[in-house]
C-alpha cells in the first residue's frame, strides 16, 4: 500500500501539472491504486483516493466513473461502519446511474440492492 499511495501522489502531481482531471489513463490507474488498497482492507487509504477521484470528477460531469466511485466510497465507509456516509455515497451513486439509465441496469440494480443492506445495518433489521 506504501508504493500504491506513493504512485497515487504521483498521479495525482502529474494530473495537476499537466493532465486535466478527466484524463482516461489518470482516472483508471487512480481506480486501480484505490482497489488495491481496498483489496488489501486499507480501507481508509482507499476511501481517499476514492474522495480525491470524486473531488476531480465532481468538477467534470455526471458519469458512470463517477456513480462507480460513489458506490465504492460506499463500500468503504460500510468497512470502516460509517453506515451514514455509506448511504450517501450509494445514493449518490443511484441518483447518478438512474440519470444515465432511464430504462434501468443492473448496475441500479445491484446499487439499489447494497443501500437496503446498509439500511439493514444501520437500522438492525
Amino acid at each position: 500500500v506504501a508504493k500504491a499511495t506513493e504512485l497515487f501522489q504521483e498521479c495525482l502531481s502529474i494530473r495537476e501539472n499537466s493532465l486535466p482531471a478527466t484524463h482516461s489513463g489518470v482516472i483508471a490507474v487512480l481506480k486501480a491504486l484505490a482497489s488495491i488498497a481496498y483489496n488489501q482492507e486499507k480501507y481508509y487509504e482507499s476511501l481517499q483516493m476514492y474522495r480525491r477521484l470524486h473531488d476531480s470528477l465532481t468538477r467534470t460531469s455526471q458519469t458512470e466513473d463517477l456513480a462507480t466511485v460513489c458506490y465504492n466510497m460506499g463500500m468503504c465507509y460500510v468497512e470502516l461502519s460509517n453506515f451514514d456516509a455509506s448511504e450517501e455515497a450509494f445514493t449518490q451513486c443511484l441518483r447518478i446511474r438512474t440519470a444515465l439509465y432511464p430504462q434501468g441496469d443492473a448496475r441500479i440494480a445491484r446499487t439499489q440492492h447494497k443501500l437496503h443492506e446498509v439500511w439493514q445495518l444501520k437500522f438492525g433489521h
